[in-house]
C-alpha cells in the first residue's frame, strides 16, 4: 500500500510539474516564433523602402529604378535581409512593372507571376505562401503596389531549433524532477511508514498482552467449573485470581484507549486551570515513600514551596506517578531516588532519577514507543506493559511541554518533564 502511495505521488507531482513545464514551453516557443516573424516582416518593410522605386506615367511608361538609401535599422540584421528573395512593383492594375529578386534566390518567371497574383489576391497585406515557402508583405503607393517576398527557412530553421532545445530540456527537467520527486515522495512517505508500522506494532502488542490475562481468566473458569461441588468461599482463589487479571486488563485496554484518542485528536477532556505543583509533587511523592521503605530504597526529593501554573491537574499528577513508578521498579537494590522540582522563570522543571544500570544507546531512542521495554522481563514481572511513558509524553506535549530522557550513564538514570508556567 505505501509502494503504492508513493508511485501515486510520483507520478501526480510529475503530472503537475509537466504540464506546467510544457506550457511555459509552448508559450516561449510561440514568443521566440512571433520574435522571428516580426523580424522576417522587418526586412521585408526595410527592403520595400530602400530597394526599388518606380514611376508610373499616363501613357503607361515606366521610369527606370531610382535610387533611394536603404533604411539603417540596427534591430534587422544583415542576415534576415538576405532572406528577403523577391521585390516587385505592380501598376495599380496589378501588372508587374518591374521586379528584383536575391542572387541567392532564383524563380521561373511562371513562380513569379503565381507569387504575385497569390499576393495581391489576399485580402490581408501580409502572410504565408506554404507552396513556395515563402512570407510576402504587400504595400500601397499612390501610383501601384510594392510587394515583397521572404523564404521562411529561417523562421523555419529558428523554430525547429527551439523544438528541439525545448525537447531537451524538458526531458532533462523531468528526469531531475523525477529525482526530486522520488526523493520528497520517500520523506512524505515516511511518517506515514513510521505511523503504519507503529500501529501494526500496536494491534500486534495489544493483541499479546490481552491475551495473558484472557488466558489465565478462561482458565480459572474452567478450574471453577470443574469444581462443581466446591464452595464460592473454596474457589476463592481463583474468583480473587480472576479479579486481578480483569483489572489489569481494564487498566490495559483505557490506556490504549487514551493513545487512540489522543493519535485520532479527540479532545480528552483536560481541565486547565492554576495549580499549585509544589503541593501535587509532594502528595505523589508521599504515596511512593512507603514502598521505597518497604524495599529499603533511599527516597528523597527537593521540591521547592509554592510553584504554580496553568495545567490539568489530574493528567500532571498521572505523568508525575508514572515516571516515579517507573523509578522504582527499575531501581537496583538498596539504591536511590531523587525527585526534584525547579522553577525556571517561564518553565517548570521536574524530574526525577534513579541508580541503576544504564539503559543501553541503542534502546534510548525508543523509550516513548508503545507497549516497549527496556528490559523487557523485569517489566513484565512487574506488570508492566510499556505504555507508561508513551501516555506521559502525549499528556505533556497536551500542555504544550516537553519530556524525555536526560541522561542514563553509570550514575543512574533520569527521566524529565518541563511545562510552560502560563499556558498560551
Amino acid at each position: 500500500m505505501l509502494k503504492k502511495l508513493r508511485r501515486q505521488f510520483i507520478l501526480s507531482n510529475m503530472l503537475l510539474v509537466g504540464i506546467v513545464i510544457v506550457l511555459v514551453f509552448c508559450i516561449l516557443t510561440v514568443v521566440v516564433y512571433g520574435y522571428e516573424r516580426k523580424q522576417t516582416i522587418s526586412a521585408m518593410e526595410t527592403s520595400l523602402a530602400g530597394n526599388m522605386s518606380v514611376a508610373f506615367f499616363p501613357d503607361g511608361r515606366v521610369a527606370s529604378l531610382l535610387p533611394v538609401p536603404k533604411n539603417n535599422d540596427e534591430e534587422v540584421s544583415q542576415e534576415r535581409l538576405s532572406s528577403v528573395s523577391l521585390v516587385a512593383v505592380l501598376d495599380k492594375n496589378g501588372s508587374t512593372a518591374v521586379y528584383e529578386t536575391s542572387v541567392n534566390y532564383k524563380y521561373s518567371t511562371k513562380d513569379i507571376r503565381n507569387m504575385l497574383s497569390a499576393a495581391m489576391e489576399s485580402e490581408n497585406e501580409t502572410g504565408v505562401l506554404s507552396q513556395y515557402n515563402v512570407r510576402f508583405l504587400r504595400q500601397t503607393m499612390d501610383s501601384g503596389y510594392k510587394v515583397a517576398f521572404a523564404d521562411l527557412s529561417s523562421e523555419h530553421s529558428t523554430l525547429f531549433f527551439t523544438l528541439r532545445l525545448d525537447f531537451i530540456a524538458i526531458f532533462c527537467i523531468l528526469a531531475v524532477m523525477f529525482l526530486i520527486s522520488d526523493y520528497m515522495a520517500r520523506k512524505a512517505i515516511e511518517p506515514v511508514e513510521k505511523s503504519w508500522n507503529d500501529q501494526q506494532r500496536f494491534v500486534a502488542d495489544a493483541s499479546h498482552e490481552l491475551k495473558t490475562p484472557l488466558t489465565v481468566i478462561l482458565a480459572n473458569m474452567d478450574i471453577m467449573q470443574a469444581n462443581k461441588d466446591a464452595t464460592i468461599w473454596e474457589e476463592n482463589k481463583w474468583i480473587e485470581n480472576t479479579k486481578s487479571e480483569a483489572t489489569r486488563m481494564t487498566e490495559l485496554v483505557n490506556d490504549m484507549l487514551f493513545l487512540a484518542r489522543s493519535d485520532a485528536n479527540i479532545d480528552q477532556s483536560y481541565n486547565f486551570q492554576n495549580i499549585n505543583f509544589s503541593k501535587l509533587s509532594e502528595e505523589c511523592v508521599l504515596t511512593f515513600e512507603s514502598v521505597a521503605f518497604e524495599k529499603g530504597i533511599n527516597f528523597t526529593s527537593n521540591i521547592p514551596m509554592d510553584i504554580f501554573l496553568n495545567a490539568d491537574e489530574t493528567r500532571i499528577k498521572q505523568v508525575i506517578m508514572i515516571l516515579i513508578d517507573n523509578a522504582l521498579k527499575y531501581v537496583d537494590d538498596k539504591g536511590s531516588i531523587f525527585v526534584t522540582a525547579e522553577n525556571l522563570g517561564k518553565q517548570v522543571k521536574f524530574s526525577v532519577a534513579n541508580t541503576g544500570p544504564a539503559i543501553e544507546a541503542h534502546k534510548q531512542a525508543h523509550l516513548f514507543e508503545r507497549f516497549y521495554r527496556a528490559d523487557d522481563s523485569r517489566a513484565r514481572e512487574k506488570g508492566g506493559y510499556g505504555l507508561g511513558l508513551s501516555i506521559a509524553q502525549n499528556i505533556i506535549a497536551a500542555h504544550g511541554g516537553k519530556i524525555g530522557l536526560e541522561y542514563s550513564n553509570e550514575k543512574g538514570t533520569c527521566f524529565a518533564f518541563a511545562l510552560p508556567i502560563k499556558r498560551s
